[in-house]
């Protein structure tokens, strides 16, 4: 057997611009394979880490029915002693904050605005979205304090900076008036045009007093160390709470909008992919029939000394994966050190492209994933195809009639 290999490599470079040929076309299907790939996944990565790290969480527990009513307050529970010490057992998760979340009104002078109202663990929320690195004007809120932070969108249409005070009114627990004055401490700038123009976040004991919820929350959100790990996180989870109290969501279930955008962008991918894999498929099967109508002289001649016909298929299979297998490493080369530098140093897009990655809630950012996964799915693809080329000179040769052959030009 370690002849056939060490025969098929030397009969490969018999004709090096055949082989060049055949090998050039399957570098390239896989380099511009790579590059697509990676800049497609690495853009809906970070469109997914840009939602969920920074506000949503990757899983959520919310009382029952909560989301399907967002906009009522009595949708929401307590945090007890018991369902914390649940959910500290569960290992895969780096962080979970709570959150009271609710609509108001808010106002200034005679500019106002419907407004999403969160109250927050400054701490936690911190550790948990960076919050504070967000901060553009103003300052961060501490624990004890009284103030707002409102989010740079809703900031501009309501004329607001830092120290002026921002009026809420809302309908709190149980049908009760939810009304106060607030002064605010900073100015936040999201990336998401959705949330920069509705958030405004407050202390979770003001916020459970504004809406006379103490001790109440509308949701748990929680970072995971593992993202990868989220099935089995989430089961873990669902256990840890009582299922006719609580829902437990993940981040696609929360996020239909972002899954399905994804999702059909995804669709206009494998189809480019597709049309891309289609032309190298013929590229590489009319490389491989030319090279079998080539060499039918030289096949009738070795079988008529007396090589079976089962041996030579072998051999010319072996050849065309040693093409293959040198394409694809060849393309990868190629691919690598371009997919590492924009893996490592994102392009921040502007004119058209960023306003309108913008209107869609995204940061204009081209980012590119750099996952062996991609690697391996695409190289095996193109192997694939040259798999399949083989069938050919293989049908070629074990039909072939060797004094037909010998009589070839």
């Amino acid at each position: 057997m370690k002849n056939y290999f060490r025969l098929a490599w030397r009969n490969i470079w018999r004709n090096k611009r055949r082989t060049l040929l055949t090998a050039a076309s399957v570098s390239l299907a896989i380099f511009l394979a790579l590059i697509m790939r990676s800049m497609q996944t690495g853009v809906f990565s970070h469109i997914v880490n840009n939602i969920v790290e920074s506000y949503t969480g990757y899983i959520q527990i919310h009382k029952k029915g909560y989301w399907n009513e967002k906009e009522d307050i009595n949708n929401s529970f307590q945090l007890n002693d018991s369902l914390k010490n649940n959910l500290n057992k569960i290992s895969n998760v780096s962080i979970y904050v709570p959150r009271l979340e609710s609509f108001a009104l808010a106002s200034k002078d005679e500019q106002s605005k419907g407004v999403a109202l969160i109250g927050i663990d400054p701490d936690k929320e911190n550790r948990f979205t960076n919050i504070s690195k967000k901060i553009i004007r103003g300052k961060y809120l501490t624990s004890d304090d009284k103030g707002i932070i409102v989010s740079q969108g809703l900031a501009k249409y309501l004329k607001l900076k830092e120290s002026d005070t921002l009026v809420l009114i809302g309908q709190g627990f149980e049908g009760t008036s939810a009304a106060g004055k607030y002064p605010v401490r900073g100015i936040i700038h999201f990336p998401s045009p959705d949330l920069n123009n509705r958030i405004v976040y407050m202390n979770l004991p003001v916020c459970q007093e504004f809406f006379g919820s103490e001790n109440r929350i509308t949701s748990i959100s929680f970072n995971l160390i593992a993202p990868e790990k989220i099935d089995k996180t989430f089961k873990e989870i669902k256990s840890a709470v009582n299922a006719n109290k609580y829902e437990v969501m993940k981040w696609d279930e929360m996020l239909v909008e972002i899954v399905q955008f994804i999702k059909s962008k995804n669709i206009g991918s494998y189809f480019l992919i597709g049309i891309l894999y289609m032309i190298v498929a013929f590229g590489i099967f009319g490389t491989v029939l030319m090279m079998t109508t080539e060499r039918i002289k030289e096949f009738g001649v070795v079988v008529s000394i007396g090589m079976q016909k089962t041996k030579l298929a072998l051999i010319v299979a072996i050849e065309m994966v040693y093409i293959g297998i040198t394409g694809i490493l060849f393309g990868m080369i190629a691919a690598t050190p371009i997919i590492y530098y924009f893996y490592t140093n994102p392009l921040r897009l502007s004119g058209d492209m960023a306003k309108t990655m913008e209107d869609f809630g995204m940061e204009p950012i081209l980012s590119v994933a750099f996952q062996p996964d991609i690697y391996f799915t695409h190289s095996l693809l193109i192997l694939l195809i040259v798999l399949f080329a083989i069938i050919y000179p293989i049908r070629k040769i074990m039909k072939l009639n060797v004094v037909s052959a010998l009589r070839s030009k």
